[in-house]
């Protein structure tokens, strides 16, 4: 189902951008911390934090690299994709709902309406790109506004990060211990390593 309604959402032809879902075509470029296997939905174009969907599930998952911590890079933001569209309808914009994990309910709401009262030369067009995004959304899935607060926080508080698959690159930038069966790239010689030369430089009265 989500996979199906991802391909309808695309399909769409809006201006994904405007929400904070920035489409860089259907190959991912993964981060460290980005799991494998995981299938773009698309990311908020700022710091590297990028929605994905994991094999065998359907959730929808933000994974932050720049603010994201050990059990919190990879987080589960809706249910589906339909549920996490009804997030993004009720903030209007993806990058709340990626910031859940480390805010409360007060810098939530304050985030919302510093983002409602938002205004620069020229916005009148991006926010007209946004509510024909916003509109087509709620049209092709019938979807209505749904506040995410507190369904992304028990979400994201029942989930144990430890089902998530991390490539070899996640233990070697976070000096962990890998798993069985993930090898760790070779390193860079250390200082322990280091072959030190020396040179002898002569001077013309030196030269044959």
């Amino acid at each position: 189902m989500t996979r199906d309604d991802l391909k309808r959402l695309r399909a769409l032809g809006i201006d994904l951008s405007a929400l904070g879902l920035e489409q860089r075509g259907m190959e991912l470029e993964p981060y460290f911390c980005t799991p494998v296997g995981a299938e773009p939905v698309g990311d908020i174009g700022c710091d590297g934090v990028h929605f994905v969907l994991l094999p065998g599930d359907e959730r929808v998952y933000c994974v932050d690299p720049s603010m994201g911590e050990i059990g919190t890079y990879v987080l589960p933001v809706g249910e589906d994709l339909r549920q996490f569209l009804s997030f993004v309808l009720f903030c209007r914009d993806a990058n709340p709902v990626s910031q859940i994990w480390w805010m409360n309910e007060k810098q939530f709401r304050d985030l919302l309406r510093e983002d409602a009262e938002a205004s620069w030369p020229g916005c009148e067009a991006f926010f007209a790109k946004k509510n024909a995004a916003l509109a087509a959304i709620a049209a092709e899935f019938g979807l209505t506004p749904e506040d995410p607060f507190e369904k992304v926080k028990a979400m994201q508080a029942a989930f144990d990060p430890s089902v998530l698959n991390f490539s070899a690159e996640y233990y070697d930038v976070l000096g962990l211990e890998p798993p069985p069966g993930v090898e760790l790239p070779p390193h860079a010689p250390g200082p322990e390593d280091t072959v030190t030369f020396t040179f002898e430089f002569r001077t013309g009265e030196d030269m044959p």
